[in-house]
């Protein structure tokens, strides 16, 4: 998985994607405190979508996300991947 261009327009699935991954925080920037963007982390839903569609384990998925923020990023793995890993998949469930 690698970040792409963040979609224009959301539907109501990436929507979801993005509220998870806001929650998740894998680099801290909503922790922080207000005034980031929700749309801070929408270089990553068509990536996670493509990735729901090929049907990955929990595990599988877990890496990716950790893979993305370690390369892509260039930051350490952040902590909850499995978690969110976990919450993404429950969006196809």
């Amino acid at each position: 998985m690698q970040t792409s261009s963040p979609p224009r327009s959301l539907s109501r699935e990436a929507l979801r994607v993005r509220a998870v991954l806001n929650a998740w925080d894998p680099i801290g920037v909503h922790h922080i405190g207000r005034g980031w963007p929700d749309d801070e982390y929408d270089d990553l839903i068509l990536p996670i979508l493509e990735a729901l569609d090929a049907g990955p384990t929990l595990d599988e998925l877990a890496h990716d996300l950790r893979g993305v923020v370690e390369i892509d990023y260039g930051l350490p793995a952040p902590d909850g991947c499995r978690e969110a890993a976990d919450a993404l998949l429950e969006l196809r469930r």
